[in-house]
């Protein structure tokens, strides 16, 4: 090998293998400090960019799990004021039925309304103060039904329903399709903001009875159409359930033999045998003039005249050839087409996942449990008499039932976010592991990596040493 001193290949050599090693050496040593195996994109562009999504949705998972217990917490202080109206209503029922019997009187029916008022204001003052971070609850938490018919026209009184209860459903329109009167089979199905569609069907035919060659729901009871999956649930009802409905419905295929209907002491002339769809624009003329205005339109798919009487009394021998009947009540296949308007309330929306999506969210719904709310209703009620305080025990026994469904539906809610949150810590520890194979350093390996790359500099740096003292040789020649 020649003796040259203008470039020393090997110092060179040993120089670029000591900085290779150093590099390497110094590597080991960012890894074992930090435990990670990734701390800048250059160690793992790809690792980088999985794992950083990662710990963004394990810290909003954590987060969710902080959500659900919050959201846990609040259910309870509803739930616990809740109980207290539940007790109080138990006692005004007590009241009202001491009320009604013959062995006191009006006299002294007077400290049992005393008390009676009060338990009434206590119960507005607990829905009005029970809150959870200056947000109250009880006046209506969460999402609602509207109550028009005009917007939610299964409510309008000609499809059979009479209430609506939400628990958990989104906002949006959900729309029935019941096309078939002999199928026994209801779907409900709403379209969400992001264009997903959410439907369920259920089977009804167990509640229906055979009656004139149609399946309804009997006469005199109520069945709970519970569309669970989506959150909703609807009462329907069979005849002569809703009796306090203004709204009528024919049940001839034409006007029969006519005659004159009068309602509000108006009289219209109906031709015999005239089409169902001439009388309704006819009715419908007269009923729009009253105060408060009515209505009358024809349902062609159902081949009926749908009458709202706004309150004003009919009768009329026309009335009679119609075959008027009252409306609400249902008959496999009244509801399709109907709609439900659910509206997003104040709150009532728990974020118990890491993204956004209905999927990501559970729905608290509380009702208006005032005693003026329309879920209560103790507006006008009285014990100050006997028959005041007969009729008083009814009311109380829907109030009591209603705050008895509310509190079955928060407590249902409670145990699903125990459950929520059981899964999320599930979710949790896998997707850490996932996110620790990763980005987190193996010890054993960097370790052996460290001690490889320890030897390698140290050898290195020996060898540079070397290569420097060798042009060193040719000062020998120059003696």
């Amino acid at each position: 090998m020649p003796l040259r001193i203008g470039n020393n290949i090997s110092a060179i050599n040993a120089a670029r293998n000591l900085n290779k090693n150093s590099a390497d050496f110094t590597k080991r040593i960012e890894r074992l400090s930090s435990g990670l195996r990734i701390n800048r994109g250059a160690d793992d562009a790809a690792g980088l960019a999985v794992s950083e999504g990662m710990r963004s949705e394990i810290l909003g998972m954590k987060q969710a799990v902080q959500n659900a217990s919050q959201g846990t917490s609040l259910i309870q202080l509803a739930e616990g004021s809740l109980n207290e109206t539940s007790n109080m209503l138990a006692r005004m029922r007590e009241l009202a039925v001491q009320s009604s019997n013959s062995t006191i009187n009006d006299s002294n029916r007077e400290g049992l309304t005393a008390e009676f008022n009060q338990l009434i204001q206590e119960v507005d003052r607990i829905a009005l103060s029970t809150t959870y971070n200056d947000t109250v609850l009880l006046t209506g938490f969460g999402n609602s039904v509207e109550q028009s018919g005009d917007l939610s026209t299964a409510l309008a009184g000609f499809a059979g329903a009479t209430e609506v209860g939400v628990s958990g459903a989104v906002p949006g329109t959900y729309v029935f399709t019941d096309t078939s009167s002999q199928d026994n089979q209801i779907t409900l199905s709403v379209t969400l903001d992001d264009g997903t569609t959410l439907s369920q069907s259920i089977d009804v035919g167990s509640a229906l009875d055979r009656d004139n060659c149609q399946n309804l729901v009997a006469t005199g009871t109520t069945f709970l159409a519970n569309f669970d999956r989506l959150g909703v649930q609807v009462t329907l009802v069979g005849p002569k359930v809703d009796t306090s409905t203004e709204a009528l419905r024919s049940t001839t295929a034409d006007s029969g033999v006519g005659g004159s209907f009068i309602v509000a002491g108006q009289a219209v002339t109906l031709a015999a045998g005239d089409t169902l769809a001439n009388v309704a624009s006819e009715l419908h003329t007269v009923l729009t003039g009253l105060t408060p205005p009515g209505s009358a339109t024809y349902d062609a798919t159902l081949n009926e005249i749908q009458i709202d009487t706004a309150g004003h009394d009919v009768s009329g021998d026309g009335a009679a050839a119609l075959g008027l009947i009252p409306a609400n009540s249902y008959v496999d296949g009244r509801l399709n087409g109907k709609s439900i308007v659910v509206t997003a309330g104040i709150g009532g929306s728990l974020q118990v996942g890491a993204n956004d999506g209905a999927n990501n969210r559970i729905e608290i719904n509380i009702g208006d449990m005032r005693a003026s709310g329309n879920e209560l209703n103790l507006n006008g009620l009285s014990i100050a008499n006997q028959q005041s305080a007969r009729s008083t025990i009814t009311r109380i026994d829907s109030a009591i039932l209603a705050v008895a469904r509310q509190r079955g539906s928060l407590g249902a809610t409670q145990n699903r976010l125990q459950y929520t949150s059981f899964n999320l810590e599930n979710a949790i520890e896998n997707l850490q592991a996932a996110e620790s194979s990763i980005r987190d350093a193996d010890v054993a390996e960097e370790v052996s990596a460290f001690t490889r790359g320890q030897i390698l500099t140290q050898a290195a740096t020996a060898m540079a040493a070397q290569a420097n003292a060798l042009p060193q040789t040719a000062l020998t020649l120059l003696q």
